[in-house]
Order: C-alpha cells, then sequence, then structure tokens
C-alpha cells in the first residue's frame, strides 16, 4: 500500500510511505529553489517522491494531507467560501484553506465540505483513491510517536498556528496516544489565543529586528548570546500558565501581542531583543512543560513543531530534572506535516499506536539517490575530475591544508540541517573559518558553524548521555563541549561553551564517516565543520548540477563524492 503525505502551506512538500515504510521525502523548495516555498496545491514535491519511488499517481492507495490549501473547484457548491476569502495566486490558480471553511461552517466533516471526486481528479489520482484530512498538530507530534521506540511519554507541539491553535500535548501510555491539549473538538469552537504563542511572538521578534519570520528564527538565537535580557520578564509575565498546562496571556490577539512587542522593545539594542525574547520563550516553555508533567508525569518527551527548532531551548528543556530522553523531529517545521499525515493514515488503519511499526531514525536521506557517477557525468568543461580510490584520504587531507569542501552523496537530508548528503566542510581549528565561508555564501551568521563527530568520540568530546544523544544524531540540540576541547575547535563553539553537534555511524554515510576519521588520524582533531550546502537565501542543494553550480561560483574549493573529487579548471 501507497501513502501520499502532502501539506500545501508554507514550507510545503510530500512524503512517500510504502506500507509501513517512509521510502521518499522531498520539501518543494528544494525544486522551485524559493526558499520556505508554500501555498501550492500543484506540487512538484509529490511527483519527486513518486520518481524517487519508482511509482505512478495512480498507484497511490490513499493520500494524507493537512486541511489547509486546496482548489476552489474543490469545495462543494454550498459550501464553497466566498470570493472575498479566496487566495488569489500568480499563476491563476485560486486555493482557499480547508481548515478555515470548517471553522466556519463549525464542522469536522471534511467530506461535506470537499468535493471528494474533484480534489482527486485534481491530483489525477484513481476513483478509489482514499483520501485523509489531519490536523496540523497532530500531524506535527505522530512523526515523534513514529520514530521514537517509548511506551510512555509525552508528545508535544508548538509553532505559529495550524487549525487555530498553536500548541498541543499528547501522552502516549498504556499503547494509547491520548490528547489532553488541541483536540479538534474544542478548536471548533474555541481557537487558541494567538497571543499565547511564545513561538508566534518569537517570530514577530525576528521581524521587528529585520529578518524574515519564519526563515530567520536561527539568527536571533544566535543574536541572543551577544545581548542582555532586559525584557524578558515583563514578556513572561504576559504568559499565564495553568495548573493543566493551558497558556493563557494578558494579551488577546495578532495584534495586540505585535504592539506589546513593539513598544517594549523600542530603542533597544538588536542583541538585547534577542536575548530577551530567547530568555523568555524559554521560560514560558519550560514552565508549560512542568506544568504538563506534574499532572501527566513523564521521563521522555517527543517534540516538534517550529518552536522546538530552537537548539538552545532544547538543552534547556534536556537539563530539566527528571528528563531521561528527549526527540526532536528532524523536520521539526512544517516541512514534516507531510510524514505525520502519512503516519495519521497508518494509525486509522492498523488499530491505533500498538499496530504501528515504530522505531528509531538511523539516517534522514530521503531524497533522490544520486551516485558519484551522476556527479561526475554532469561536470563539463568548467571543472577538473579527479577520480579518486581513496577520495576521504584526498580530502582529509585538503581540509588539514584549510581548503573548504562540500560532500555531495545520495540522497539530500530531510529536514533543515544538511547531515552528510550535502554538507560543506572545513577545519574547525580557527574561528577565522566561519567568516571566510560567510563570506563565500554571502551569508549573515551569528552562530559558529555545527561540527560532526564520530560515535565513539562524542561523549569525549562534548556532554553527550542517553538523554541527548538521539537528538544529536540529526543537530537539533546544543550540549556543552567538554573544556578540554573547546580552545582546539573554536570554529563550532559558541560563546557559552556550547556546540550543535552530529553525532555519525559509519553505516549510514560510509564517505562522510570515513572523511573525519582520516582528518582525525592526520591532525588530532576529533571534529570537522559541517554547515549546510547552500549560499544565502537559498535552499540547499539537491541536484548534480546545482552542486557544480556551486563550485563554479567559488562557494567552495572542491566537492567530494565516492568516485573521487571535482575541481575548477
Amino acid at each position: 500500500m501507497y501513502i501520499l503525505g502532502i501539506h500545501t502551506g508554507h514550507d510545503a512538500g510530500a512524503a512517500l510511505f510504502k506500507n509501513q515504510q517512509l521510502v521518499a521525502f522531498c520539501k518543494e523548495e528544494r525544486l522551485s529553489r524559493i526558499k520556505n516555498h508554500g501555498g501550492v496545491f500543484a506540487l512538484a514535491a509529490i511527483d519527486e517522491v513518486l520518481r524517487i519511488a519508482g511509482i505512478e499517481r495512480q498507484q497511490i492507495d490513499v493520500l494524507a494531507m493537512t486541511r489547509i490549501k486546496i482548489p476552489l473547484s474543490a469545495y462543494k457548491r454550498t459550501s464553497r467560501p466566498a470570493k472575498d476569502f479566496v487566495d488569489r495566486l500568480r499563476d491563476g490558480s485560486r486555493l482557499r484553506n480547508l481548515y478555515r471553511e470548517m471553522y466556519r461552517l463549525r464542522t469536522l466533516d471534511e467530506s461535506s465540505v470537499v468535493d471528494l471526486p474533484a480534489l482527486r481528479k485534481a491530483l489525477q489520482l484513481r476513483p478509489d483513491t482514499e483520501i485523509d484530512f489531519v490536523n496540523h498538530h497532530k500531524a506535527h507530534i505522530l512523526g515523534s510517536v513514529m520514530y521514537t521506540d517509548w511506551q510512555t511519554g509525552l508528545y508535544l507541539s508548538f509553532d505559529g498556528g495550524g487549525d487555530h491553535a498553536f500548541y498541543s500535548a499528547y501522552e502516549l501510555k498504556d499503547g494509547q496516544l491520548v490528547c489532553h491539549q488541541g483536540e479538534d473538538e474544542i478548536l471548533l469552537t474555541e481557537a487558541q489565543d494567538p497571543a499565547a504563542s511564545v513561538a508566534l511572538a518569537y517570530a514577530y521578534t525576528t521581524e521587528i529586528c529585520g529578518f524574515t519570520p519564519l526563515r530567520h528564527e536561527g539568527k536571533i538565537t544566535g543574536l541572543a548570546a551577544f545581548g542582555k535580557p532586559l525584557a524578558a520578564d515583563a514578556i513572561r509575565d504576559q504568559y499565564l500558565i495553568g495548573d493543566d498546562g493551558h497558556i493563557a496571556s494578558r494579551m488577546q490577539g495578532y495584534a495586540e501581542l505585535k504592539a506589546f512587542l513593539q513598544q517594549i522593545f523600542n530603542g533597544m539594542r538588536r542583541e538585547d531583543i534577542a536575548a530577551s525574547i530567547q530568555t523568555a520563550a524559554e521560560e514560558v516553555t519550560l514552565a508549560w512543560i512542568r506544568s504538563l508533567r506534574k499532572r501527566h508525569p513523564a521521563t521522555r518527551l517527543g517534540l516538534s513543531g517550529g518552536l522546538f527548532s530552537n537548539v538552545r531551548l532544547n538543552q534547556r528543556i534536556v537539563e530539566m530534572p527528571g528528563i531521561e530522553e528527549i526527540f526532536v523531529f528532524p523536520a521539526m517545521s512544517d516541512e514534516g506535516l507531510p510524514v505525520g499525515c502519512a503516519i495519521d493514515s497508518l494509525l486509522r488503519r492498523h488499530g491505533g499506536v500498538a499496530g504501528l511499526q515504530r522505531g528509531r531514525f538511523t539516517d534522514l536521506y530521503y531524497g533522490y539517490a544520486y551516485s558519484g557517477t551522476d556527479l561526475m557525468a554532469a561536470a563539463d568543461s568548467r571543472f577538473r575530475l579527479q577520480p579518486d580510490g581513496e577520495p576521504a584520504l584526498t580530502t582529509a587531507r585538503l581540509l588539514v591544508e584549510g581548503l573548504v569542501g562540500a560532500v555531495f552523496a545520495g540522497g539530500m537530508e530531510m529536514g533543515p540541517r544538511a547531515l552528510g548528503a550535502r554538507s560543506i566542510l572545513a577545519s574547525p581549528t580557527r574561528r577565522e573559518v566561519n567568516d571566510s565561508i560567510n563570506k563565500r555564501l554571502e551569508r549573515t551568521e551569528f552562530m559558529p558553524f555545527a561540527p560532526y563527530v564520530l560515535d565513539q568520540d562524542a561523549e569525549e568530546v562534548f556532554e553527550i548521555d542517553d538523554r541527548n544523544r538521539y537528538a544529536c544524531r540529526f543537530m537539533t540540540t546544543t550540549t556543552g563541549v567538554r573544556a578540554a576541547y573547546q580552545s582546539s575547535i573554536p570554529a563550532v563553539v559558541h560563546v557559552d561553551g556550547t556546540a550543535r553537534p552530529q553525532i555519525v555511524y559509519r553505516d549510514d554515510n560510509p564517505l562522510y564517516y570515513d572523511i573525519l576519521a582520516q582528518f582525525k588520524q592526520l591532525s588530532g582533531v576529533p571534529c570537522l565543520v559541517n554547515t549546510s550546502f547552500n549560499a544565502h537565501e537559498e535552499p540547499i542543494i539537491n541536484t548534480p548540477q546545482e552542486a557544480l553550480q556551486a563550485l563554479a561560483d567559488n562557494r567552495i574549493d572542491f566537492l567530494v563524492c565516492d568516485r573521487g573529487l571535482i575541481f575548477r579548471s
């Protein structure tokens, strides 16, 4: 059985399951080359995941999707929205958010609103293809549920909003998944207040600081280390955490939240603004989790939603008393929703969580598996090919010399982090490498780059243990750097003595692993810089042609794949 999960809002994309196995994933931006691309229905990502699996649309058995943008033509005439509420796109199509119509009509029955045969026709599906619609926050948390092996735990989501909610809490206990916050039946009559969303406050603060919200929040996290949290207490006081974990606010609505932030930040240095919202976000989220755990005791937390892309916050959660392990779904923002949608379809067909084939991720390489041969064959006269039987050793030698390379290995990663399939590599021994790479990539960054480390060295170099080891496989939390190593890897150490490491295992990516193993043998240094293979405001590269163009543009000094190395002529 093939289940296609899609999300058509911002950070749109598609995921494909064959029975209970995720076999393909693609974020729309990787094809369109438009950062955070979304608000589209005719997703190129659908055809890409089908290409990866080698199937056609007529072979899809189930479509699972968020309740967001679908064509106006797919609404029943009795429920079709007013023209004033229809998004008109440049291509002439007209789309409308389904959840808004359901809320307006006070119904949880999508089939009473949507013309399902018309929707199937618009997607070129079989007439008997089943269609499931999934709650936004449930889709967020189900990725964490599927890819943890816990018997009990709390699964939380928090973001800028979806299906009239901004946060949710689910508990897995005795094989049953129970929603304690964010359930549809309540949201239908009583939407959560956007002013109660610290994630939305963080997004507005990003905008106030002159960056793009829902894209540049990481810059605020980086800036926070250089400022003082002058307004943190005032922001924190606006949030009221109930004994049941419900979050309320002294403010009300989007406009009042934004006006409050603009007023309190007026005249403040950007660094202090960043420190204020970072500290407030941490304290509000920790208070929320403490309240939930008091009522629903749990030692393991699964986290998803855009707020938990905040790696510093995630470290604070790891450090909470009584926490035995956290897992952050690696595609934590809305790009991960297609995966959760498909898992919800599995839940419906396999009798709940007990019927799921749950297990931990080992890698995230779910893009189209381009080979080293593909990369070499795509090179033209602008490039010099160097076939090499030991590409890892040659690469390590070049990195020791101070060159900057990029590894191109198989399918691109799911999620926002480059994890060895599309990564730029450099020696971490000089802090200045950050500035030189950022200049070449035309980036403005305020945090050091992230390191990757071999599995056998992880605990020696970083403060890694059972609480954060799984999360560190996918670079979703910061950790302390052991004192003995802070001075030897300055390019990857933050001003507070932390780093955002990735633990690598050889079975997952032999080339990536072997490069570091050889570098360590040559230099004695157990880490390498890993930053995403993309220029400023561009999505991470996907194809061989994009990788070669980056080399031609002098973003890097060389490319490495399993067949050898490529240089500019």
